[in-house]
């Protein structure tokens, strides 16, 4: 059937083939121009969610680091106020006085000490004459 229809070779013809071949390639020109847009926009966005996860892996890990350093700097701080208060019970008479009976069995004049055998202290019974005040 395309063998019996012919084209006529006219000027309007051939413009209007003209005009469709340009359609095609403006077509082909603008479909080339929207891919390579499109990569770009594409590649831009793909870079944006991987710098999206690394900064949030970081952010991570610094929350897990500093939750760690809150938790060292207040075992610090606890230490610190352990080691206060026994420096102020060191500058207790009371409290010597109390440390030195307890754990080295001194005792004033008159005093006899007798050592049980539930204790756990391995010096033996002591008797002093000495004053420890």
């Amino acid at each position: 059937m395309s063998n019996k229809v012919k084209n006529i070779g006219n000027q309007y013809t051939s413009q209007e083939n003209k005009k469709k071949q340009r359609q095609k390639m403006k077509m082909r020109v603008v479909r080339k121009r929207i891919a390579v847009f499109g990569g770009i926009l594409l590649a831009a966005i793909l870079i944006l969610i991987v710098l999206l996860v690394i900064q949030k892996h970081s952010n991570d890990q610094d929350a897990v680091e500093r939750k760690h350093k809150e938790a060292q700097f207040q075992k610090q701080q606890d230490e610190e106020i352990a080691l206060k208060e026994k420096l102020n019970n060191l500058n207790d008479k009371d409290y010597i006085e109390k440390v030195a009976r307890d754990d080295y069995y001194l005792s004033n004049k008159g005093e006899v000490i007798f050592r049980l055998p539930g204790d756990n202290k391995s010096s033996k019974s002591k008797s002093s004459d000495d004053d420890d005040n």
